[in-house]
């Protein structure tokens, strides 16, 4: 009530608050008062431009980019329903997160027996490694939240990430290789850990994964292994063209052959390069990476461009209406539309094509079951918690996708459209995920898929002001829509055709 006092809003209280949660470079929380002190109401104008200063110095400062580097769950996405199963790992920690809790100690011994692997197969002593790992301790103690790592000291943290790193990338080799019963994991467990891999709070620093990966192996051998681990490798003639393989040579029989991993040499390759202007900040945006596929440019348009680009008359607020009431995929087929799976399963290959009749929008070849759902969240978490570094492009390919789904109608012709394989449960299940992830109030990108949304309103408005076109695609849909009908066809236009024939000749030719 103070006549001079300045009360900032809400979102701005919040802002603020996670920006003084967060570390600013030294270990201890700041104990240094004065009139910048950590407060968040102000009742003089000169406390309130010092603290907008302190934490404008804070974003330029070098640490604000690392400290986000691995985040945590986001608490928005922690209200759901059994939240825990989606961020807490089931049998291996990796980081300060969820380390030593009670429910992962077998993890902690297997990843003891695959550092022990790792150390072995490598050709630098286990010192100078973890030299490599303790010189860098700071850098990598600021990736985390400073709450989770405050009671490690260096060297506590440095063991922890050695040991984590170590038996992460052998993990990762003997999936590859299918030794992992030598360490005693069954193969129902395979799928468990490899969700653990790819949760957020359970990542590593990638540039400390790289230092790792460097003392055993290329990086273009890494870059075929990580493919073949993340499910996204093309096909088993690829490793053997990679690895100099012969034909009747299995891949992981003859990577066995090339121990110790220092001695893999690749030959006749040429692996996608990894790109070195955007280092990635851990596994899982590398995997968001690959799952998503080549990168396509979403510019920025201004107003009067986007609306003379989607015909529109008014803003581009009338855009965002027009995206969020998006046809869904009966509507569409309605129209003639014929969905189709994509050639790849990257995220972003989706496409719509159209010869003037027969429209075909393809759609990549997803799966749905209980472990996606966790990932997907992840992917989600991800992003949202990543906000100023990370475009929304995974958020955007949901936003897409569930436009598309309605009802549990659209589930299923996606299924026998061969474009969604649901292995959740029923197709109202499918439709309550999406429904439950568009609750969080995600911010896709307004450009993403732009072109495949224009060329689909074009369709339709084509289609509305064409009785033919209309007529002919019922007439194909009708008629031709199998091979069977088509077959049928033919068979009724040439008997017909020869009826005709011979009622000619008995008639003029008797």
């Amino acid at each position: 009530m103070a006549g001079n006092e300045v009360i900032l809003s809400e979102e701005d209280l919040i802002k603020n608050l996670a920006k003084t949660e967060q570390p600013t470079g030294g270990g201890g929380s700041g104990g240094g008062g004065g009139a910048c002190a950590t407060k968040l109401h102000f009742r003089t104008f000169s406390e309130f431009k010092c603290k907008i200063l302190e934490l404008e110095k804070e974003e330029k400062s070098p640490s604000s980019t690392l400290k986000l580097q691995c985040p945590e769950f986001p608490l928005r996405l922690q209200s759901v329903k059994g939240a825990e199963v989606y961020y807490e790992p089931q049998v291996m920690s990796f980081g300060p997160y969820h380390h030593g809790k009670p429910n992962l100690q077998a993890g902690e011994t297997l990843k003891l027996k695959l550092a022990a692997t790792y150390f072995r197969e490598c050709e630098q002593s286990k010192d100078k490694i973890y030299e490599l790992i303790s010189r860098d301790i700071e850098t990598h103690r600021k990736c985390y939240n400073r709450k989770s790592t405050e009671e490690y000291t260096d060297e506590e943290l440095s063991v922890m990430l050695l040991v984590d790193g170590c038996g992460l990338l052998r993990y990762i080799l003997c999936v590859c290789l299918g030794d992992y019963e030598e360490y005693g994991i069954r193969y129902q467990d395979l799928s468990r850990i490899q969700q653990d891999t790819l949760l957020l709070e359970n990542q590593l620093p990638y540039q400390l994964l790289h230092k790792l990966i460097k003392k055993i192996m290329s990086n273009d051998a890494w870059t075929v292994i990580l493919q073949e681990f993340f499910g996204l490798s093309t096909d088993e003639s690829f490793f053997q063209k990679f690895f100099g393989l012969k034909e009747e040579e299995s891949f992981l029989r003859k990577m066995k052959n090339y121990f110790p991993i220092t001695k893999i040499i690749p030959r006749n390759s040429n692996p996608k390069p990894e790109k070195e202007s955007k280092p990635c900040p851990h596994l899982l945006d590398l995997y968001r990476i690959n799952f998503l596929g080549d990168e396509r440019s979403y510019p920025t348009l201004s107003e009067s461009a986007t609306v003379k680009m989607w015909g529109l008359q008014g803003s581009v607020g009338d855009v965002k209406k027009l995206m969020a009431s998006f046809r869904n995929v009966n509507e569409l087929m309605a129209t003639g539309i014929r969905i189709k799976p994509s050639p790849t399963r990257f995220l972003r290959d989706i496409s719509f094509t159209s010869n003037g009749i027969t429209p075909c929008f393809r759609l990549p070849p997803i799966t749905i079951d209980n472990s996606t759902q966790t990932l997907f969240l992840n992917l989600i978490a991800y992003e949202m918690s990543s906000s100023d570094h990370v475009p929304h492009d995974f958020i955007s390919y949901l936003g897409f996708l569930h436009s598309l789904i309605d009802h549990a109608d659209d589930v299923k012709e996606l299924q026998s459209a061969g474009v969604l394989q649901n292995n959740l449960g029923t197709h109202e299940q499918v439709v309550q995920f999406f429904k439950t992830v568009s609750s969080f109030n995600l911010e896709p990108n307004v450009n993403a898929y732009k072109d495949v949304r224009v060329q689909i309103r074009k369709h339709l408005k084509s289609n509305y002001n064409s009785i033919l076109k209309l007529w002919m695609r019922q007439c194909l849909d009708t008629y031709f829509s199998s091979p069977w009908t088509i077959i049928a066809w033919v068979g009724v236009t040439l008997a017909l055709f020869f009826t005709a024939i011979q009622t000619y000749f008995a008639v003029f030719h008797p």
